[in-house]
């Protein structure tokens, strides 16, 4: 059976939103649906008392079921997607009419209350950016009926000139990264302290591996943009990736110390000859999240590189518990067996090893690689953060026992341990007394066991 009672919480309230459907017959107006989807997302991420899911999260979402990234989804699926991601509100909706009558309709399902309710704002087309500001307040009060946020602050004047917004959305649709960055370049153009379209940009130059630019596009960004953390933990992995070490460490140090922000911090110290400040770094990483390897094999590798092999073996160890098969992980482990004169062990770790990848037969005759992990994400969110008890409940109601079972057994089959454990956690805060739940816990305990 489910819990029954949930304890009311000062908890953020989740909102997803999705594009909203072109039912004009100008099918060159279909980039106004991210726009309005995109206004709506940028304007809420800063509120207090909501949480707003990215366009980021979103593409992330899709892409775990295959859904192609400019798929215009079912309500269904906005719906299943909502509870997979712990969204209290979703957001849906269309657009119509003509230039001179232009409607968007937003529909806000309440997933708790199962209920949804319509916003519709009327305008000119024209007008599409304030429109859309007024449709973002409207959806606030519903999400946070009490909000101190006067609709003045959406409406009084547009966040971006249209031109601008135009030419930003249609960067980001596009898929060619040449035509993305002159479309991007052309909305910073046209105003300068766009800080999504400087992001992008800087993003695109991270990705091309150019992070020199990148840091040049993210440094314009102004100090009062939500954007401006994200943009903060970018450039830290710019500078890192330049081998700059000592600005990487002082970027990371600045930011909230969440894991991730936690294991880049730790490499840079590394990277600086820092590495007492490094292994803290990590430890205090790992008391944020005991699940997740990466932390656990960077610490590993800096004690192999030490010589405090007891020390190496141990959190090699531990992160092959919470991931299975990961050959950098297994070689390490591999070689910290061999300097302990464990010469059987070393030779079944490294030979799984080098089943797993070819790299691990070159690494045998080379110096020792660099294989510190770093993360990659800017999105600053914790599992633990999202799950409440009230939203994992309600993922229950959504999706039978039997479906969330299969997803744990996926990722003991993929030996992603630390995964299925923490998928296992919150199914049996829903159902505790699950004799499957429980038994797939015995198997993760087992398989961690052999380790």
């Amino acid at each position: 059976m489910l819990f029954g009672t949930v304890q009311a919480s000062a908890d953020p309230s989740t909102i997803l939103v999705f594009p909203f459907e072109n039912v004009t017959n100008d099918r060159t107006l279909d980039w106004i649906g991210e726009g309005i989807s995109q206004l709506i997302i940028e304007r809420l991420q800063p509120e207090h008392g909501i949480w707003t899911f990215s366009r980021e999260e979103r593409l992330g979402a899709f892409e775990k079921l295959g859904i192609p990234e400019t798929t215009m989804v079912s309500r269904a699926t906005a719906l299943k997607l909502g509870w997979d991601m712990g969204a209290d509100h979703v957001v849906t909706g269309r657009f119509a009419g003509t230039a001179d009558n232009f409607q968007i309709v937003a529909r806000v399902v309440d997933m708790d209350a199962g209920a949804a309710t319509e916003v519709t704002i009327e305008g000119k087309l024209q007008d599409v950016i304030p429109l859309s500001m007024s449709a973002a307040w409207r959806i606030l009060k519903k999400a946070v009926p009490d909000t101190v946020s006067p609709e003045a602050d959406y409406t009084a004047r547009p966040p971006v000139p249209r031109s601008a917004f135009e030419n930003y959305i249609r960067g980001i649709l596009t898929q060619d990264f040449q035509k993305r960055s002159e479309l991007l370049q052309t909305a910073v153009r046209l105003h300068p302290q766009y800080g999504p379209a400087l992001f992008e940009l800087g993003r695109i130059s991270h990705l091309q591996r150019d992070f020199k630019d990148s840091n040049q596009w993210l440094q314009k960004i102004p100090e009062t943009s939500y954007l401006r953390r994200q943009a903060s933990f970018l450039m830290g992995l710019n500078y890192f990736y330049l081998a700059d070490y000592a600005p990487a460490t002082t970027v990371f140090q600045t930011l909230p110390a969440v894991y991730d922000v936690l294991l880049n911090l730790g490499a840079a110290f590394s990277q600086n000859g820092d590495r007492d400040s490094a292994a803290d770094a990590w430890r205090r990483a790992i008391d944020t999240d005991s699940l997740a390897s990466d932390a656990f094999f960077n610490l590993g590798y800096l004690s192999l590189i030490k010589d405090d092999l007891e020390s190496a073996a141990r959190n090699l160890t531990e992160s092959l518990k919470l991931r299975g098969r990961d050959s950098e992980a297994l070689f390490l482990l591999g070689r910290t067996y061999e300097k302990l004169g464990r010469l059987e062990e070393s030779g079944k770790a490294i030979a799984q090893a080098s089943r797993l990848s070819q790299r691990v037969d070159r690494w045998l005759t080379q110096p020792l690689p660099k294989l510190e992990r770093l993360a990659t994400s800017t999105l600053f969110r914790s599992r633990d953060e999202i799950w409440t008890e009230q939203r994992l409940i309600r993922r229950a109601r959504s999706q039978d026992l039997p479906a969330w079972l299969e997803l744990i057994q996926t990722d003991i089959d993929l030996y992603l341990l630390g995964d299925a454990l923490r998928e296992l956690h919150g199914l049996l805060r829903v159902y505790p007394e699950s004799s499957e739940a429980l038994s797939l816990l015995d198997e993760v305990r087992r398989q961690q066991n052999l380790r």
